[in-house]
């Protein structure tokens, strides 16, 4: 009888690894999402740019034309030796957030300008355009519990990365900074790479600060938990980084845009950045921490969690965007297998989201539904990566961004839902038009 337990017990067993086998395999398709290792490929043109309606480029000055760029970065990933991928920080999580400048180029060396111009305003490139990171200064170090309080004296190396961003601050067109937040599955150059593209879509008129928490390259890591607690556990560190910014930057706003998992980090640092300052009203904390648009692209963020973080968020931020779509397989399989509930990335959480705004008295919260119209535009928006990879989807971040303009000024459309927008088949010409009101030619050609 043991004999014949123990029988059905090893088939059992095989059986369960197989399935858990396959299961892996669905999965890793499913989420293959968050960001591929090494190779960086150049997003797709904007949708606001097709037709050489408006060039972003235009009003840049010989010094800005050129196929390398700077952004800022901060990391709590772990210094290491290049390897085989050639990239300082490796996949460990340290305890220190290394602040740094990273160069990006765009091409191979013998990419020029016009190249890359022309690839930046032509919606349908003869050849990719790949980005590399080809050098990068590591310049200070800021603790990962860092609290800006007058009593603290900044070290002269945090004070020089402060001025750095200062003097690129004082160049810039429009005087402030964008924190990306890197989802899962991702190396350091995705986080750095990423926040150079939009920088450099958006018309190269901001700063960049790339957060690159130490997420593996394997989405075994995230399924298993072990990513989810490291994007949990970076959460004090970003949330150091932006009261260093707020304290110790001139800009005007620091705009905030999360992805995925990096949602995740975001959602629990601002929960933990208005905790810490309780006293201060909602008026006085904005003008603290001048917090600008925040957006949570395709938001692996359960929507219970989300509903115990968004009046922190509401509290500290200009406006809080957040993007679904009716079919973006990782969130789907997130909520599946991960457990937490429905994610508000998900075009079926939208209702309950507006509803908790409504609830609440919040005026400053809108969603983006990117698959409402498919119909009458004869295609959805989907996937997971559709934020930055489908054209139209893009082109709103970038504008956002670039303009910190209401939806309803960017060239969207109110769904019947309040507070819940699309993109009409007319989504193109009336962001042009919201770009030709707003921007006042600076994107545009002499005639």
């Amino acid at each position: 009888m043991i004999t014949h337990i123990s029988y059905f017990q090893m088939h059992f067993n095989l059986w369960g690894s197989i399935f858990n086998l396959l299961l892996s395999l669905t999965l890793t398709i499913f989420f293959a999402g968050c960001g591929a290792k090494q190779e960086f490929i150049l997003m797709e043109t904007p949708a606001v740019y097709h037709e050489a309606a408006i060039d972003p480029f235009a009003h840049l000055e010989d010094h800005h034309q050129d196929t390398v760029m700077s952004v800022f970065y901060a990391t709590n990933r772990q210094p290491q030796k290049p390897g085989d991928d050639g990239l300082p920080y490796g996949n460990r999580k340290d305890s220190v957030l290394h602040l740094g400048s990273a160069t990006l180029r765009f091409g191979n060396d013998d990419f020029s300008w016009e190249e890359l111009y022309a690839a930046s305003i032509d919606p349908e490139r003869d050849n990719q355009v790949m980005l590399s990171l080809a050098d990068f200064v590591e310049m200070a170090s800021l603790p990962e519990e860092y609290q800006a309080t007058q009593e603290q004296s900044l070290t002269p190396a945090q004070q020089g990365f402060a001025a750095a961003i200062n003097d690129q601050l004082a160049k810039a067109q429009d005087k402030e900074i964008m924190v990306y937040v890197n989802g899962t599955k991702v190396d350091f150059l995705n986080s750095v790479a990423m926040t150079a593209e939009i920088d450099h879509f958006a018309g190269r008129d901001f700063v960049g600060v790339a957060f690159s928490w130490p997420s593996h390259q394997n989405i075994l890591y995230y399924l298993l938990k072990i990513d989810v607690t490291r994007a949990k556990d970076s959460s004090g560190a970003l949330r150091s980084l932006l009261e260093f910014l707020a304290a110790h930057t001139t800009a005007k706003r620091i705009n905030l845009l999360s992805y995925s998992a990096g949602g995740r980090v975001a959602s629990k640092a601002l929960y933990e950045l208005r905790s810490a300052y309780k006293s201060l009203d909602r008026e006085n904390l904005r003008k603290t921490f001048r917090l600008g648009s925040v957006i949570l692209a395709a938001a692996d963020v359960p929507l219970e969690t989300f509903h115990q973080r968004l009046s922190s968020i509401s509290d500290l931020s200009q406006q809080v965007v957040v993007t679904v779509s009716d079919h973006d397989p990782a969130l789907h399989a997130a909520e599946k297998y991960m457990g937490g509930g429905m994610r508000i990335g998900e075009e079926a959480a939208e209702e309950e989201e507006i509803a908790l705004a409504r609830s609440l008295g919040f005026t400053n919260f809108e969603v983006i539904d990117l698959s409402l119209g498919q119909e009458e535009r004869g295609f959805d928006i989907i996937g997971h990566h559709y934020w930055y990879r489908h054209p139209w989807a893009s082109s709103d971040i970038v504008v956002l961004l670039r303009t910190n303009l209401p939806p309803h000024r960017r060239g969207l459309s109110p769904a019947e839902l309040e507070g819940v927008y699309y993109m009409s088949p007319e989504y193109p010409e009336d962001v042009r038009e919201a770009l030709r009101r707003e921007l006042q030619g600076s994107w545009f050609k002499e005639e």
